[in-house]
């Protein structure tokens, strides 16, 4: 099942939230949907455009950590106000292939 801490939720479904200038890395657990002795072999990230964005999100890096078959990527940026739809598509050694997407809104956060 899908790991949901962090997320938080509004009138549409559940987000997480980033203030603009943080880099952050975001996991996703695949095991519980992998048929059993699949492993991962690649994982894919695709960010959600918005017309006229001058600080859009970024995917600094993503990838697999092996030791628990997790998928992860790093976000960088976005603009404040705007939120955006992460679609990260795995691939198994076995080559079955699986979509989730995930919601982060950007927002200067404070203490």
């Amino acid at each position: 099942m899908t790991d949901i801490t962090g997320f938080k939720q509004d009138i549409v479904s559940s987000y997480i939230p980033k203030d603009p200038d943080s880099k952050l890395t975001y996991t996703i657990d695949w095991t519980d949907w992998m048929p059993t002795g699949s492993t991962l072999s690649a994982v894919a990230v695709a960010i959600s455009t918005i017309s006229g964005d001058t600080d859009p999100l970024t995917n600094v890096v993503s990838g697999i950590v092996t030791s628990t078959q997790k998928g992860y990527v790093t976000l960088n940026g976005g603009t404040a106000g705007n939120i955006y739809t992460i679609k990260v598509t795995i691939t198994t050694d076995n080559g079955d292939i699986d979509v989730r997407r995930f919601r982060v809104k950007v927002e200067e956060r404070f203490i």
